[in-house]
């Protein structure tokens, strides 16, 4: 794909960008007016002592993965595995591995890389990958390495270091917290050469890993709606006054029930338009932008204080679950009418996510300035070094993400003018992916592993 393509995932054409005309109005992943899922009072109070004195991290995630035909017992062609490998100072990582071995006899299979690491975003964890786990491994020889970040999911937690955060080289220092320990965990798992999967923050930390250990190991890149990317007034590398609003508040409302079946309002990134013919993306100063909502002013507030949203849910008692529940039965809206079971086992499990002790999630406040804008953004340190690297990249987005696509697009086409320069050819690619929001694998996952095995060379 050239760099002045944009490729709509789920449809069978690449068209190439259309003449300049004003920009389309995104459409919004939550705002739709249907009814949402109950989660009661009983439930909740029900939830609090089940999870108290009855359930651990274990016996809830296995029963999570035990939906797959593969965990606890393999299947003949493919096995998982639990395996918590540790990386000093009492510290692991928390990992779900997954092996095909059945035997590639592809004229390709010696090329490729069959190694992938997935990582997840922030206060996330590996089991919101359940919906792919399946597909991506189908691949003959593959190796799926999905993993919890330090400090996030069941990997250890141990207490966040009070990182100062106002010059790059602080900020370095609480990106290595998370990329060292990566690293370290990958040397333990004698991984050599590995494709690179990142969600979000994981996305960003994805990047960090990249420049600092400069692509040795990562044979390819794919960021799944990564923070970061656009430049703003915030940014220490470079004094620009461009503000891009990002819909934060959209991660805890967004209904995947709506995404998928393509419902919802129409909503734009406010103030960051294109220029014409495909250029930086750029802010019009004379716009005056549309009052905060809010639970989008309580978002600042607490970001600004560096407080943290599960220090809240930790201290509920009872009403635990039931804040959880705003959030699961909103995300996993799809599975609440499909299959009840299933969505408990996933509701169950966020909830012993969301309550870990207090550790990696003070990082992002320290990266990311208010309304999710990184003070070191990666299209300032990304293109060059991406293109010095001959590393492949791929921007991946929603077609309802409220993330800002704009700025992966624009990422795509710096790289692509630098290694078409030095190459003749280019090296990233921009997709979006139809009928998805900011977790697009899982709200389109059939089309997600197609994009993921098309730019992997696997079909």
């Amino acid at each position: 794909m050239s760099s002045s393509e944009t490729t709509i995932a789920g449809s069978s054409t690449s068209t190439p960008t259309p003449p300049p005309s004003p920009p389309a109005k995104k459409v919004n992943e939550f705002e739709d007016g249907r009814q949402k899922p109950a989660y009661t009072w009983k439930q909740s109070w029900s939830d609090y002592f089940k999870q108290a004195w009855k359930y651990s991290d274990a016996e809830v995630e296995q029963r999570l993965l035990s939906q797959l035909s593969f965990f606890p017992e393999p299947n003949g062609k493919r096995s998982g595995h639990v395996i918590n490998t540790p990386i000093g100072d009492g510290n692991f990582i928390h990992e779900f591995y997954i092996e095909n071995k059945e035997t590639d006899v592809s004229s390709k299979s010696a090329t490729q890389c069959k190694e992938i690491v997935l990582i997840h975003g922030y206060a996330a964890s590996l089991g919101l990958f359940i919906d792919n786990f399946d597909e991506l491994s189908k691949i003959p020889g593959v190796k799926i390495h999905a993993i919890d970040l330090l400090g996030f999911g069941m990997s250890a937690r141990p207490k966040f270091p009070s990182l100062p955060s106002s010059n790059k080289e602080e900020i370095y220092k609480v990106e290595d917290w998370f990329i060292d320990s990566l690293e370290t965990w990958r040397k333990k798992r004698g991984i050599d050469k590995f494709v690179l999967m990142g969600h979000s923050f994981g996305g960003y930390l994805s990047c960090a890993y990249v420049l600092k250990h400069k692509g040795e190991a990562v044979d390819k890149l794919v960021l799944i709606s990564p923070v970061g990317v656009e430049r703003s007034k915030f940014s220490l590398l470079d004094d620009k006054t461009n503000e891009p609003r990002v819909s934060l508040e959209q991660e805890f409302l967004a209904d995947q029930e709506d995404i998928v079946h393509g419902k919802g309002q129409s909503v734009s990134h406010s103030g960051s338009d294109q220029k014409e013919g495909g250029g930086d993306v750029v802010v019009d100063e004379n716009k005056n932008p549309p009052p905060k909502s809010t639970s989008r002013k309580l978002v600042d507030y607490m970001w600004e204080k560096n407080y943290s949203p599960f220090s809240l849910i930790r201290n509920s008692g009872v009403a635990k679950s039931k804040l959880i529940s705003r959030w699961t039965t909103h995300r996993f809206a799809h599975t609440y009418y499909q299959n009840p079971e299933h969505f408990q086992n996933m509701h169950d499990y966020i909830y012993r996510v969301f309550n870990g002790a207090g550790s990696g999630e003070y990082a992002i406040t320290r990266v990311l300035a208010v309304g999710a804008l990184a003070k070191l953004p990666l299209l300032d340190r990304c293109p060059q070094k991406f293109v010095d690297m001959k590393l492949p990249s791929l921007w991946l987005y929603g077609d309802k993400d409220w993330m800002n696509e704009k700025a992966g697009e624009e990422a795509t086409r710096e790289i692509n003018k630098l290694s078409q320069k030095k190459y003749h050819t280019p090296l990233a690619q921009f997709q979006i992916l139809k009928n998805a929001g900011h977790h697009l694998y899982l709200d389109n996952p059939p089309d997600f592993a197609r994009i993921i095995f098309k730019f992997l060379g696997y079909k």
